[in-house]
């Protein structure tokens, strides 16, 4: 539902205003936006994490949205992989990490080397495809290993293997 309801933010005056879920709203303005919480949500959020957000009540849209979003439930894989790139890359949103860990993956990363026709998945699994993409580039791994490729995965298929790869 979205409402032209005129709102200030940290951000200057809503352009739009839009329900996510009950007490969570994504605002825009004509510089930015992010979401604006109901001071229950807001309190649904572990203190840890709420004394990372800039402004109480606000979570801004490159780096603090997807780390509420799928703490408070109304996020997806990749606002999930998201998080984990912000929690992982900024210092101040660390103390998010282990929240954001306790919230299973549905899509996740592997990276397949392939020797003779056949795949193998060496490494386990990566949450985000930043992670998946930095052993596929990294010169060292592709001499040991030989041709290596980051696949996405839901977890429905054997090693995650792409449709007609052999394990």
């Amino acid at each position: 539902m979205t409402t032209m309801t005129a709102t200030y933010t940290p951000w200057g005056w809503t352009r739009d205003v839009e329900e996510l879920a009950e007490g969570i709203l994504r605002v825009t303005t004509p510089s930015h936006g992010g979401l604006k919480l109901s001071r229950e949500r807001w309190d649904e959020l572990p203190a840890a994490v709420r004394d990372t957000m800039l402004t109480p009540a606000f979570a801004e849209e490159d780096c603090e949205e997807p780390i509420v979003r799928l703490l408070l439930g109304v996020g997806d894989d990749r606002d999930r992989e998201m998080a984990l790139i912000m929690a992982d890359y900024f210092d101040r949103y660390a103390p998010a990490l282990p929240f954001i860990r306790r919230h299973p993956p549905g899509l996740h990363y592997h990276v397949l080397f392939y020797w003779e026709g056949y795949g193998s998945d060496p490494f386990q699994r990566f949450d985000t495809r930043v992670e998946a993409e930095s052993f596929v580039g990294d010169q060292e791994m592709v001499r040991r290993y030989g041709r290596m490729e980051a696949i996405d995965c839901t977890g429905t298929r054997p090693l995650c293997l792409p449709e007609g790869g052999r394990s």
